[in-house]
């Protein structure tokens, strides 16, 4: 009887240590699946940043218009389409664009600037009739670069249809500055933002 006893508590123990080599098996390949796994989890989604292209000012829009304004200091005209992050819906990101600064502006004496901009988009519009936008532009003197933030923000005022186009007539501010919250350069803008299919064009012009 009591060897009877003593084999069912071997038999027990063997058991236990049959199920926890069993559990720390499973908890070792579980590890190692999660080692091998999460770094390419982590490159092709989570962590996987959008690379948005420098926009040079070898632009396809035609700059003549706004180069020959002497009113404004400031002039642009942008063309937006829809972010290619989907999961930012309503918002949308510089496809292309011609931006002049005039001789009158201490950014560009010379009135004869390139201009990059990266990462320009266009936020989604959380208040009817309020949209903004904001990069980072490089302004080439010929003699050096100035790397600035660059922000919009503005406001309709009013709205028509045009062509079969929605074109809203909007007034607001364009910040430059090395910080976007204490910007060096603050234009007041005005200028229109037309609806173009699924795309738009943003034309402003300001002065400080």
């Amino acid at each position: 009887m009591v060897v009877q006893t003593y084999k069912g508590i071997f038999d027990v123990i063997l058991m236990i240590q049959i199920d926890t080599k069993s559990i720390i098996l499973i908890k070792t390949t579980m590890v190692t699946i999660l080692t091998l796994t999460l770094p390419s989890l982590s490159i092709d989604g989570f962590s996987q940043t959008l690379q948005s292209p420098d926009l040079q000012s070898n632009s396809n829009i035609d700059k003549s218009e706004i180069m020959n304004n002497t009113q404004a200091e400031l002039s642009t005209k942008i063309q937006l389409v829809p972010h290619e992050n989907e999961y930012l819906d309503d918002y949308y990101q510089v496809f292309d664009f011609a931006f002049v600064l005039s001789n009158s502006s201490q950014l560009c004496p010379s009135g004869n600037c390139e201009y990059e901009l990266e990462g320009g988009t266009m936020q989604a519009e959380r208040i009817s009739g309020e949209r903004s936008l904001a990069g980072r532009i490089t302004i080439d003197t010929g003699d050096s670069k100035n790397m600035m933030e660059l922000r919009a923000s503005w406001k309709t005022v009013d709205e028509f249809e045009k062509n079969g186009e929605n074109v809203k007539v909007i007034e607001g501010r364009l910040d430059l500055g090395t910080s976007q919250f204490n910007p060096e350069n603050k234009y007041q803008i005005n200028g229109t933002l037309t609806k173009q299919g699924e795309n738009y064009l943003l034309e402003v012009k300001g002065i400080k």
